[in-house]
């Protein structure tokens, strides 16, 4: 893809599987709220949404018992520490290749900075990035296009040379509100219908494909 200097990852669903960490979490945190979970809800559909839209809507809670709930959450999953989340094959190559390649390499994902920061960490991703990009543990800053607007502004990117990878919906309509390219990674926790509606500028069905189409321009035209 000529042009693109920049690259945009999401977390969950795009770099680290934490499907188990993920719903784990959740299934404790209504427990401790004492909320009933909506019959047929299937918690992977919901990750990439925000937890306080995943609270509110999604288990019909109240204010005070989403922030309640969001509280569990977060405490539950600085226990787990990663456990039940795996980095998805490749990845590390993926990143390392294109670091080499003279890309620079940011994080864009609904989780806070801060705990964002802590995966990757934990994870040993951390060292391929220049910066973090996250949602504000408030309300503020929890969508995705305002985080992605947030990195392009924390860290001077121009968009027309930044390019967006994620795994749902949001991740591309994001990257089009902030005139971006993107790429859909269809192994994550969207489905091919979403993805595909979504218009990314590339679809692709393995991690190595992303190294095709950057470093391999013939490729992505």
């Amino acid at each position: 893809m000529n042009g693109i200097r920049n690259v945009l990852f999401d977390l969950d669903g795009t770099l680290v599987d934490s499907s188990l960490t993920i719903s784990t979490c959740i299934d404790y945190a209504l427990d401790q709220v004492g909320t009933i979970p909506v019959s047929g809800v299937e918690v992977k559909a919901l990750i990439g949404a925000p937890l306080l839209d995943i609270f509110l809507n999604t288990f019909q809670m109240t204010q005070p018992q989403a922030d309640s709930a969001i509280s569990h959450y977060r405490e539950h999953y600085d226990r787990l520490e990663q456990a039940g989340s795996r980095v998805y094959d490749r990845v590390h190559d993926v990143l390392s290749r294109l670091g080499t390649a003279g890309y620079r390499l940011f994080i864009a994902t609904v989780k806070p900075t801060s705990v964002a920061t802590k995966v990757l960490i934990d994870l040993n991703l951390r060292s391929y990035f220049e910066g973090v990009a996250g949602a504000s543990m408030g309300p503020d800053r929890r969508d995705k296009a305002t985080i992605i607007a947030h990195a392009l502004n924390k860290f001077d990117l121009d968009p027309a040379q930044s390019l967006m990878i994620g795994d749902r919906d949001q991740d591309i309509m994001g990257a089009r509100a902030n005139g971006m390219a993107s790429i859909a990674v269809t192994y994550g926790f969207g489905a091919w219908d979403e993805l595909n509606s979504a218009r990314p500028n590339h679809l692709v069905r393995d991690c190595g494909e992303i190294v095709s189409l950057l470093l391999n321009p013939s490729v992505a035209k």
